[in-house]
């Protein structure tokens, strides 16, 4: 009777559950592995029956939540099911990088390579001494490891575990080869002439491969073991944040993204209160020692296999290697005539896998055309729209020509005003941080000896904000400061010599963000315990010379910012002694139109503009900044605008509408992000029309965030995916598509999943969104400066950008499915 292999059909059945979770997770479970619960009422078991209760984070298990949630009220079943694709990599890379490895070191020592047997010794001994969980706590604890996002992370982490125990597996391979070398018709292939390395090909590969197969899943198991030991220490892969929950007086580092190790992080912690979270520990080790025990099984399972007495193991693998043997394949094809099958079997394998090399076989649906969206962006910095200001006529052109262009591509265009002005005791003027444009201007400073700088506007520096009370005094055709610039270390010294006449123009470092917070009627400078001086200007020193230009706002003073000649001159003659200081500028001029959100409405299928469904917003700033009337206009800032008009184009020419309406969202008043205020785009969106927060509850909206492409040195793209606020729905699945496209278009990326450094737009639009995302990146400092011309874009990343939203809107099933499948939360 023949005997039932246990092991290996144990094996093989948790092998295959293991599989399906790592390529399929959402057949088992609908919930985001990100989403993060907010305290609810859930039903509970009790005594047979369910019962509801108020919970709050961690959730025991609850009809909800299988397993529970962690901390951060993320579903622990959610994250141990997607955390299966992470953790299953990593067990695979560490065993194929330990075989790699080992194998042939482990063979040529075994064949009497005395060095290489040797170097095992070495290594075996050593670890065997010092266990290699102490050094790989000591290593990964380093802070290249714990900042690395988890694709690198997963690579980084095998590579250390390789590192410090494949001397064991080589070991292992060294005494299986010994034991074949000791075979008697070892002996008869030497007598018959044959090399050292025929024989390790011919006759030592096929008795070893059988072993090495075991071997290689038991590796698995060996590598799944170190894991959760190092869990234990708070040692995981990937990148994490500080927690602050409401069951926790102390704050902790977790993981973000979903992987075994990180949901035993709080074990030590968890088993001290083990009655009333359980759950973060039970389950977690339970799939531990269910994966272990998996990979042991079907390790001894095939060894048990391979070593039958009616195997055919070892021959079939000689065959294999016959077939495959590249001088075999030479004969054949000078006897064609006798060999054609297998010929042909051959050419047909070989150039299967050049034409998977060389052709893409993921290619786009529909093309981004860069010369286009080139053209957008050369229209877009021309000198007719004069930097696109915020209010001016200059920038009101430029949303003309994003509003004809829409039009022409078949989109439902409307626009959204932003008032900038104000009645304020029968006269108009700007509210607090609204834009206004300022066109020449120059600042003259004058030493003790009598001797003149001059500085010009635009070249020399800029102007970061007016004062307010220049709009309720008479106007004039300048407005002229006259003073002495001062610093906190010269204060005391200087004062003396302030006259009637002259005032004060601190020089400060603390950058003046533009905020309700930071109002203030007066603006007083303290010159020690007892002594302030109300001020009306000021130069801002912090950036050292920074030659970066900005938009002008309405707010508690003028603002200087010098570039580097007028920061050196201001610098010296503040260190030499009394220097008087006049800033002569063109009176301001207030914003000639409103600011306008322009938007674009596509509806998807079956859908209307008063029933437009989940829609997909894509948003893009389109203002500017004025870089002078002699100088080129800045190119960085519009590239959002020109990518986005592309993709609208594109989409637009779809003969059949897609599942899910599109809005193209034109931001206006975005271009100076030292400000959160109402007037801003978005604020007009979010803080004040409270569009987003409509929209959600009526039907939700994705979000879609068009940033800067970098320069032509700046090779990383950034896509900042950031966990959903308001559904458990697919948003981690939509990353993961976005970042497997990103590497078949063969770009080099950077992915974010938390609180990066965001644009303004994204900050708001994120916390009433399904799902938003940021393309690009955000912050340069070269924008808006010398350097920040369209020669100097990366236009290989406009491309990248624009073709990966392009394939995200017609690709990405997980955001273009119309099954309403997302559970949002009130």
């Amino acid at each position: 009777m023949r005997k039932i292999n246990f092991p290996l059909i144990l094996g093989i059945g948790i092998l295959l559950i293991l599989m399906l979770m790592y390529m399929f997770p959402a057949l088992f479970t609908n919930k985001d592995p990100l989403y993060e619960e907010s305290p609810k009422y859930i039903e509970v078991r009790e005594n047979g029956e369910w019962v509801e209760h108020f919970g709050y984070n961690p959730m025991p298990p609850n009809r909800d939540n299988l397993m529970g949630t962690d901390d951060a009220g993320r579903d622990v079943y959610a994250r141990l099911i997607y955390g299966t694709r992470n953790t299953l990599t990593i067990v695979f890379l560490v065993a194929l990088f330990r075989m790699l490895i080992a194998f042939p070191l482990g063979l040529a020592a075994g064949m009497g390579a005395k060095f290489f047997s040797m170097l095992i010794k070495v290594f075996n001994t050593f670890f065997t001494a010092v266990p290699i969980l102490i050094f790989s706590y000591i290593i990964l604890n380093i802070a290249y490891f714990t900042h690395l996002q988890m694709d690198k992370a997963i690579v980084a982490f095998a590579i250390v575990f390789t590192a410090l125990g494949w001397a064991k597996l080589a070991g292992m391979i060294e005494d299986s080869t010994r034991k074949v070398m000791s075979e008697d018709f070892i002996e008869g292939e030497i007598a018959i002439g044959k090399t050292k390395l025929q024989i390790a090909f011919q006759n030592i590969l096929p008795h070893l491969i059988p072993d090495a197969v075991s071997l290689f899943f038991k590796e698995m198991g060996m590598a799944m073991f170190l894991i959760a030991q190092l869990a234990v220490f708070n040692v995981f892969v990937g990148v994490t944040r500080e927690i602050k929950a409401l069951a926790f007086k102390s704050n902790y580092d977790m993981i973000l993204e979903p992987e075994w190790g990180g949901t035993l992080s709080r074990i030590a912690v968890n088993m001290r209160k083990f009655d009333t979270v359980y759950w973060m520990t039970i389950f977690p080790v339970l799939l531990f020692s269910i994966a272990i025990v998996g990979f042991n099984l079907l390790g001894e399972g095939l060894r048990i296999e391979f070593y039958k007495r009616n195997s055919r193991v070892i021959s079939d693998i000689r065959k294999i290697f016959y077939f495959i043997s590249p001088k075999l394949f030479i004969t054949q094809l000078k006897d064609i005539k006798h060999y054609y099958k297998p010929v042909a079997v051959k050419l047909i394998l070989i150039t299967g896998i050049v034409l998977y090399i060389v052709i893409p076989w993921h290619p786009s649906r529909y093309d981004f055309n860069i010369d286009y969206a080139m053209a957008n962006l050369e229209q877009l910095v021309s000198e007719d729209f004069k930097g696109r200001v915020a209010g001016t006529e200059g920038g009101y052109q430029a949303g003309e020509y994003i509003k004809t262009q829409l039009s022409a591509y078949g989109y439902q265009v409307d626009e959204t005003e932003i008032a900038f002005l104000k009645t304020e005791n029968d006269k108009v003027v700007p509210k607090d941080i609204s834009p206004v444009f300022v066109d020449s201007g120059y600042i003259k400073i004058v030493s003790a000896d009598g001797s003149e700088k001059t500085f010009e506007l635009y070249k020399d520096f800029s102007i970061l904000s007016i004062n307010r009370d220049v709009f309720t005094e008479e106007t004039t055709e300048r407005l002229i400061y006259k003073g002495i610039a001062v610093d906190n270390e010269h204060a005391s010294k200087l004062a003396s010599n302030l006259s009637e006449n002259n005032a004060f123009f601190p020089m400060t470092t603390d950058y003046p963000f533009m905020n309700k917070n930071g109002e203030k009627p007066k603006n007083l400078f303290k010159v020690d315990k007892s002594t302030s001086f109300e001020y009306d200007a000021e130069f801002f020193m912090g950036w050292n010379g920074y030659e970066g230009a900005m938009g002008t706002q309405v707010f508690n003073a003028t603002v200087i910012v010098p570039y580097a000649s007028l920061y050196d001159a201001l610098s010296e003659a503040v260190s030499s002694g009394y220097s008087e200081v006049e800033i002569n500028l063109s009176y301001p001029q207030m914003a000639a139109h409103p600011g306008r959100n322009i938007t674009g409405f596509l509806p998807g299928k079956g859908r209307t503009i008063d029933d437009p469904g989940e829609t997909i917003i894509i948003g893009a700033s389109y203002d500017g900044v004025y870089n002078g009337s002699e100088n080129t206009p800045f190119a960085m800032c519009a590239t959002p605008a020109a990518t986005a008009l592309e993709i609208a184009r594109v989409i637009g020419g779809i003969d059949e509408p897609l599942e899910k309406s599109i809005l193209f969202m034109f931001w206006d008043n975005e271009a100076e992000t030292g400000k959160y205020t109402q007037l801003s785009g978005v604020g007009q969106f979010h803080l004040t029309d409270m569009t987003d927060v409509q929209m959600s509850m009526a039907h939700g909206f994705y979000y879609i965030d068009i940033a800067y492409p970098g320069y032509a040195e700046q090779d990383t793209l950034n896509l900042t995916t950031l966990p959903a606020q308001r559904a458990n729905g697919k948003n981690y699945l939509i990353g993961l598509e976005m970042e497997k496209r990103l590497k078949e278009m063969d770009v080099k990326y950077r992915r974010y999943h938390f609180e990066y450094a965001m644009t303004e737009q994204l900050q708001n639009m994120r916390l009433n969104a399904l799902t938003s995302i940021g393309v690009g990146n955000t912050t340069n400092m070269s924008i808006n400066g010398p350097y920040d011309e369209i020669d100097n874009l990366n236009v290989e990343r406009i491309d990248a950008i624009g073709q990966l939203i392009l394939d995200t809107l017609t690709m990405n099933e997980f955001m273009m499915n119309d099954d309403n499948s997302a559970e949002v939360q009130p």
